[in-house]
């Protein structure tokens, strides 16, 4: 199965139903029908439904289907993740609204909490993202963090602010993204950032930091985003290793 080919299928789903062309409370077309509309397998079809799911659009009963059940996500933002163009294809669905630059050389701390180098340059970009198809509270709060040799990128991510700030750095220094290293782990929203996000200073929140890498290792960016509880669910997908007979 192609995880960019089942965000795919999940996205013009969505579209489908945010435009009323699969109204609430219809049935969305059978696991066969859109294997044939879409050209996909059914691992394909269950997984882009599994994301619909997952944002209350939908639910699924045995031997009666997919039925809509709301024309937005509910709460926030759902999404699954398991590619460099999963997360690419997330940024386009989203603002970005920066707030301040900064330039700063690493100290110990920010060394060991962000996997930078003691005493290096690095700029950070800090940013708002708001969802471009619903004008409701911030989904988040972004920092990211790249050496001072890739500064230039800063314009550019004004001026795309679609795009994400590891793949402009891609792009315009033609240093391919290897790998993403991913940590989550729950927070509470401090009063700052309460403030800029429309939430209760305090409540349940939601960190990831990734860490953007050639196939060499070295460190192209790091992002820091903190979401509160309601606005975002990290969706994963594991199978089972099928052993050689």
């Amino acid at each position: 199965m192609n995880p960019t080919r089942y965000a795919t299928v999940a996205k013009h789903l969505m579209e489908g139903i945010a435009s009323g062309h699969y109204p609430v409370g219809s049935l969305l077309p059978t696991e066969h029908e859109l294997c044939a509309l879409y050209a996909v397998s059914r691992y394909t079809v269950r997984a882009a439904i599994d994301q619909l799911l997952g944002q209350g659009l939908v639910s699924r009963r045995k031997r009666v289907g997919t039925r809509v059940e709301a024309s937005s996500p509910r709460g926030g933002y759902s999404q699954s993740l398991s590619s460099v163009a999963d997360i690419a294809q997330q940024a386009q669905t989203q603002q970005r609204q920066i707030q301040e630059v900064s330039h700063f050389v690493a100290d110990l701390g920010e060394a060991a909490r962000l996997g930078l180098v003691p005493g290096e340059h690095y700029f950070c970009v800090s940013s708002i993202r708001v969802d471009r198809a619903h004008h409701a509270a911030p989904l988040c709060w972004t920092d990211v963090y790249a050496p001072r040799d890739y500064a230039e990128v800063i314009e550019l991510a004004r001026a795309h602010p679609d795009q994400l700030i590891a793949g402009l750095i891609e792009r315009h220094f033609g240093r391919p993204i290897g790998v993403v290293d991913q940590q989550v782990r729950a927070v509470l929203l401090t009063a700052e950032l309460a403030r800029a996000l429309k939430a209760e200073a305090g409540s349940p929140g939601l960190k990831i930091i990734r860490h953007y890498r050639e196939e060499n290792g070295d460190l192209m960016a790091v992002s820091e985003t903190v979401h509160p509880d309601d606005r975002f669910t990290l969706v994963t997908q594991m199978r089972r290793d099928r052993s050689p007979s």
